[in-house]
């Protein structure tokens, strides 16, 4: 990331920082209830390391990036810094078979200005766009179309910015939400990417604890047409459990519940909206917990391989709706060996149980998208070259 830059760029590309690692508690997982069962995923041999690797054409460093989850192309964004303090930025398609960058969508040299991919909702790439101090959002309608056709312009109040936006779930329906370091305030809206339309803007007030709440983990519940938040105090002390909160996008009814599940910083979100089943990763104590949305209540299992360090935790969930599973980054499955980590992406059924390890390259630390085509099994992380995120590499399932 570009230090010059750092504090304009919004969370969905940077997380917060796996580097609490006084958090060592350990919690007793506790087993899944009985009654949940049925098994709709079967692993195959073939899962692993894909052969596609996606390369930035001008080999910079990639700055945000996604896949079509039924489509056919991914999108990223790159720079490089220049001597003078200045950067080429570009932003480009590829090809999820090939790895090859099919167009290059925009791009500046010698310029302070930035281009961030946000993500695909649907068949349309949002790319931020930052010049002179101010964001943009470029939409690109449809993706194969390879330039940027419009913008989204979400209704943000003075002094505050654009936090993160929920993951596409094939969709141009999205939650988001805004928050102003000034006022200590967010504000959670809906929004349809395609038609540039947004919902009421939802104070957080009422749950915002300090910093809990401040910054959740975000995720649509497209079915009750909610947001699905996730959030902890981030300390290690039994007090300091994750809460969940379900915020009506269109009431503006806020509830809020803990089963006294995860400790720590809360990583992954990711929600089952067929079946109301939200999965969340944890930071202190390597948990990954699952949580019926209508009963409110929880079980939890310790994420495979935790050796009781932090960095042996969960990082990004995503569900995969066509076979209702989550898939869980990992950066170490070593006991945090910081020159082997050996990083693996887990398959879990929302049984907690395991039904897939898929060893990967070395990744970022921070949690960073897993982005999937679930339709075809496959998956794509940053993998990490010379110290940056230089390329993307595939994964199977």
């Amino acid at each position: 990331m570009k230090n010059a830059k750092k504090k304009k760029v919004p969370a969905p590309f940077v997380m917060a920082s796996l580097f609490a690692l006084s958090c060592l508690v350990v919690l007793t997982a506790t087993a899944a209830p009985a009654a949940m069962q049925g098994d709709e995923f079967q692993p195959t041999p073939a899962a692993g390391t894909g052969n596609v690797i996606v390369t930035p054409k001008f080999g910079g460093a990639i700055l945000g990036y996604d896949i079509e989850r039924s489509g056919t192309e991914g999108l990223l964004s790159e720079y490089i810094t220049l001597s003078g303090g200045d950067f080429f930025v570009a932003t480009e398609t590829f090809s999820q078979k090939t790895g090859a960058i099919l167009k290059v969508v925009a791009k500046e040299n010698q310029t302070q200005d930035d281009y961030v991919t946000q993500g695909i909702f649907g068949n349309i790439g949002l790319d931020l766009f930052q010049h002179a101090g101010q964001n943009h959002f470029l939409t690109i309608n449809p993706l194969d179309g390879g330039k940027f056709t419009g913008k989204w312009t979400p209704p943000i109040k003075p002094n505050y910015q654009l936090w993160t936006t929920s993951v596409s779930q094939g969709t141009p329906n999205v939650a988001a939400y805004q928050s102003s370091f000034d006022t200590g305030l967010t504000y959670v809206f809906s929004s349809n990417i395609a038609d540039n339309t947004f919902g009421r803007q939802i104070s957080l007030k009422p749950i915002i604890n300090v910093d809990e709440f401040f910054h959740p983990q975000i995720a649509l519940d497209s079915v009750t047409n909610q947001a699905v938040l996730a959030d902890s105090p981030g300390c290690p002390e039994p007090d300091c459990v994750s809460s969940i909160a379900l915020v009506d996008l269109n009431t503006g009814k806020i509830s809020k519940f803990s089963d006294n599940l995860g400790v720590g910083t809360v990583n992954g979100l990711a929600v089952d909206s067929e079946k109301g089943i939200a999965c969340t990763t944890t930071l202190s104590d390597g948990g990954v917990e699952f949580y019926d949305l209508a009963k409110k209540t929880g079980f939890a299992v310790q994420i495979a391989n935790y050796d009781g360090t932090p960095l042996d935790s969960g990082l990004d969930v995503e569900f995969d709706p066509i076979h209702h599973v989550f898939l869980i980054s990992q950066w170490s499955s070593n006991g945090g060996n910081v020159n082997d980590p050996q990083p693996q992406v887990y398959v879990y059924d929302e049984e907690g149980n395991l039904k897939e390890t898929i060893p990967v390259q070395r990744l970022p630390i921070n949690p960073v998208l897993i982005a999937l085509n679930p339709g075809k099994r496959i998956g794509f992380l940053p993998v990490i070259v010379q110290a940056q995120g230089l390329e993307l590499q595939s994964f199977t399932y």
